[in-house]
């Protein structure tokens, strides 16, 4: 099964997954769901055997007795069909990103994709691979790069807020998507550490890993033609998702008509920043500067 992957890259808490899921509502791409990442063995065999329904049903039913209604850390309701990012699939490690090593199952994948889904573009998101986007498109040169930007100070206080709510207490879907997360509520001293480490350092790790991602798409955007790549902002995506996801849909050759009625997925969530993120991010703003010049965002912060 040939395919030509469109990689959505974008960090965590950027806007992915709400662009995923907009972008699936279009019905125009073979997409990752829950189903495929909970019931991975069994997409071919299910397949095959013309089940594919019932065992989407079956999982449906699994979610409800589980009580599993939403993602909690983003409100996003929970089904067997809603997207989900590809790192479950080919890596069971806490940072699942794509790699040499990860790359015949991530091609595996899309070839059950296409085998099951039909002749429809793939599109995958994977926020681990926004610091690896330059080896994504150097292993398969013939994807397409759907940048998404936020401002880096929401982005900080998402994933210090997301990251305090995952380790706080088991979140039962996430547990079902990843054998690592799963696990860690088994093993009480890590659990301690990754608790300790969301606490006071917390803001000081987010910090460093959103500086650390703004400074490889500065050094490796360059690399990635021009055609092959289109970008938007969250923050935009959030005030004009029609005319958002048309772009996206135009930079990729396919009809746009399905654009309007796409657009109702996108509801952005206002949460406030928190002020030990902001006294971090005031601390090291400048380090961001030139990202932030590119995709005009003021310095100060979010309103």
């Amino acid at each position: 099964m040939n395919f030509d992957p469109v990689f959505i890259i974008g960090d965590h808490r950027s806007g992915t997954t709400v662009l995923y899921q907009a972008l699936a509502r279009t019905r125009a791409f073979n997409v990752v769901t829950a189903y495929h990442v909970i019931r991975d063995r069994d997409i071919v065999p299910n397949y095959i055997a013309g089940r594919e329904e019932e065992a989407r049903r079956e999982l449906a039913d699994e979610l409800a007795r589980r009580g599993l209604t939403d993602r909690v850390i983003d409100g996003m309701m929970v089904t067997p069909d809603l997207p989900e990012e590809y790192g479950f699939v080919i890596d069971s490690a806490p940072r699942p990103r794509l790699r040499s090593s990860t790359l015949p199952a991530l091609i595996d994948l899309c070839r059950r994709l296409r085998l099951t889904g039909g002749d429809r573009p793939v599109l995958l998101k994977n926020p681990w691979d926004v610091l690896g986007f330059a080896f994504v498109k150097q292993s398969l040169p013939r994807a397409k790069l759907i940048f998404v930007h936020r401002h880096p100070l929401a982005v900080m206080s998402s994933q210090l807020a997301a990251s305090r709510s995952l380790f706080a207490a088991r979140n039962e879907y996430v547990a079902l998507l990843s054998p690592w997360y799963r696990n860690l509520f088994d093993q009480p001293v890590r659990l301690r550490l990754a608790r300790a480490a969301s606490g006071r350092p917390g803001p000081r790790i987010v910090s460093r890993h959103v500086k650390k991602v703004t400074r490889y798409y500065l050094e490796h955007i360059d690399a990635v033609p021009s055609g092959d790549y289109v970008e938007l902002r969250y923050e935009d995506l959030c005030a004009a998702p029609a005319a958002m996801i048309a772009k996206v849909l135009k930079f990729l050759a396919l009809p746009t008509d399905a654009a309007a009625c796409a657009a109702d997925v996108v509801r952005p969530r206002r949460a406030a920043v928190l002020p030990e993120v902001l006294e971090r991010y005031r601390q090291v703003r400048q380090a961001m500067a030139a990202y932030c010049t590119r995709h005009g965002y003021e310095m100060e912060g979010v309103s």
